[in-house]
């Protein structure tokens, strides 16, 4: 589906949810006027805002030598670039065209440094939709778009920004992974479907009404996977575009009942699995070229990978399953047990005919919002072996309940120190941005100081004040953004620290 194909259909997506809502009423474009460069007339009506086509932009390869970069007004977001070209076809028929000037000057970058076209970007695109399409509270400002440019990931770039079709192999990465989280109850209902970090801040930063409705995969930590979105600037993935479309309606959703509810996007998705698809080799060292079913990796279950706990078929373990079949007891419903494990545990003892066993459901079946496995632990298989020898089944439940509470615990205290890491490091991520901004300005600024007037000559302000030009570059300000940017990121390691040593306590006293 080309990519203009999917906006107007995510446009009529979220309007349709607008209108169900019954309390939104039109869109809410920025104020203000202006025109861009010189002889340019202010932009149209918010009714002409969408494009009638993307031309392909000519800056998608960093380039040097132009002086004819655009950027905002906003001295923040310097670094933002904009083409002459995508300017006219994307952004000078909406509302936002006022924001950009033509720079010049100590904005304007070095012309011998290459420089790619922000607008290019898969998601900075995907950013101006958002302002156009689902913006009527005007949560956002046209800042939106050099946000979403500026975001570094500390795992890098998505790996699939390059995948040129849709027959293409997918590159297995090892890192950390993220996937739909319920943050009423910890649980994590689709933990097969995996998206990458810098797929993760784009989303959350376009659609922050939903941004708790993410964590990391659980147990915490790095394994190979997947990604479940293609944001390639070389061709418009289609199932991309149709999971866009589902997160706008959930955020809209959410916007309008205050409330987080990932269940179109959740039903999309277990309606809609993705078709077998050859998987390539990663970019670190042992990766090999695997079948691609669902999601996940071939040999690794779509409920886990590796580092996470089982294979194809395999128990679940304390990483909750939305796909195994799962074994249930009479009375005691938080005794959850995957097929292997009752397979190999329970069921020799049924056939025995030991009544603690036989008040197991024999067939199992898939849970929807997910299960995890209790007979995986050495430590509750000898809980198991002497209830069955003693027949005390209020021993077995006391041991379960325990159990079972203290893993609620773990999920509930993971997701909560993964989503604050997340967030300290975002706002990390803004303040180096911010830093190199102002680096650069300054810079620039002293520079022209030189070139215009020359070190040491004296400037009035204003009527009362003097200001004395100087050719030295003041980094204050960058010092002290890159020092917040810092503590930032000690604070966040010291989140994942805390999240560390709670699933270490598990391991060692639970399992």
């Amino acid at each position: 589906m080309p990519l203009r194909k999917f906006l107007d259909k995510l446009t009529s997506e979220v309007q349709g949810t607008i209108n169900q809502a019954g309390n939104w009423s039109g869109y809410g474009p920025p104020s203000g006027s202006g025109s861009y460069g010189n002889g340019y007339p202010p932009p149209p009506a918010p009714t002409a805002a969408i494009p009638t086509a993307i031309t392909p932009c000519p800056r998608q390869q960093p380039q040097p030598n132009h002086q004819d970069w655009i950027g905002l007004r906003d001295a923040r977001f310097a670094t933002f670039n904009v083409c002459p070209s995508c300017f006219n076809s994307v952004i000078r028929p909406t509302p936002y065209a006022s924001h950009f000037i033509t720079k010049a000057g100590a904005i304007a970058p070095p012309p011998h440094l290459p420089i790619r076209c922000d607008m290019s970007r898969y998601w900075v695109r995907v950013a101006g939709m958002v302002l156009l399409t689902m913006n009527q509270a005007a949560q956002h400002d046209v800042t939106l778009l050099a946000r979403v440019a500026g975001i570094r990931a500390a795992d890098g770039e998505c790996p699939n920004g390059d995948i040129a079709g849709e027959h293409q192999p997918l590159p297995v990465a090892r890192r950390m992974w993220y996937t739909l989280h319920d943050p009423a109850t910890g649980m994590q209902p689709l933990p097969g479907w995996t998206v990458c970090a810098a797929c993760l801040i784009a989303v959350q930063t376009c659609c922050p009404a939903v941004a708790t409705a993410w964590a990391g995969v659980m147990p915490l930590g790095e394994r190979d996977a997947v990604c479940g979105m293609v944001p390639s600037g070389r061709y418009d993935d289609a199932r991309t575009g149709a999971i866009l479309q589902q997160i706008g309606g959930c955020e809209v959703l959410a916007r309008t009942t205050g409330r987080v509810d990932m269940g179109q996007l959740l039903g999309w998705l277990r309606a809609n699995p993705p078709g077998v698809r050859v998987v390539g080799p990663g970019p670190g060292p042992g990766s090999a070229r695997a079948p691609h079913v669902g999601g996940a990796v071939a040999g690794v279950a779509p409920e886990a990978t590796p580092g996470g706990g089982a294979v194809a078929g395999g128990c679940p373990r304390n990483f909750p399953s939305s796909t195994s079949r799962c074994h249930t007891m009479q009375g005691l419903f938080d005794l959850t047990v995957c097929g292997q494990c009752y397979d190999s545990v329970v069921k020799p003892d049924a056939d025995r005919g030991v009544e603690l066993a036989r008040r197991f459901d024999g067939n199992g079946s898939a849970m929807s919002y997910g299960f995890t496995c209790q007979l995986y632990s050495g430590r509750m298989r000898r809980v198991w072996a002497e209830a069955v020898s003693t027949g005390d089944f209020e021993h077995l439940r006391q041991k379960v309940v325990e159990r079972r509470a203290k893993e609620r615990e773990l999920q509930m205290k993971t997701s909560q120190a993964q989503q604050r890491a997340a967030q300290l490091r975002e706002q990390a991520s803004l303040k180096e941005h911010l830093a190199i901004n102002a680096m650069r300005l300054s810079a620039n600024t002293a520079s022209n100081n030189i070139m215009l007037s020359g070190v040491g000559v004296v400037q009035q302000v204003d009527a009362n004040h003097y200001v004395r030009l100087s050719g030295v570059p003041d980094f204050s300000q960058t010092t002290q953004l890159n020092n917040e940017a810092a503590m930032l990121k000690v604070q966040a390691a010291q989140v994942e620290s805390e999240s560390a040593m709670a699933q270490e306590e598990w391991r060692r006293y639970w399992e």
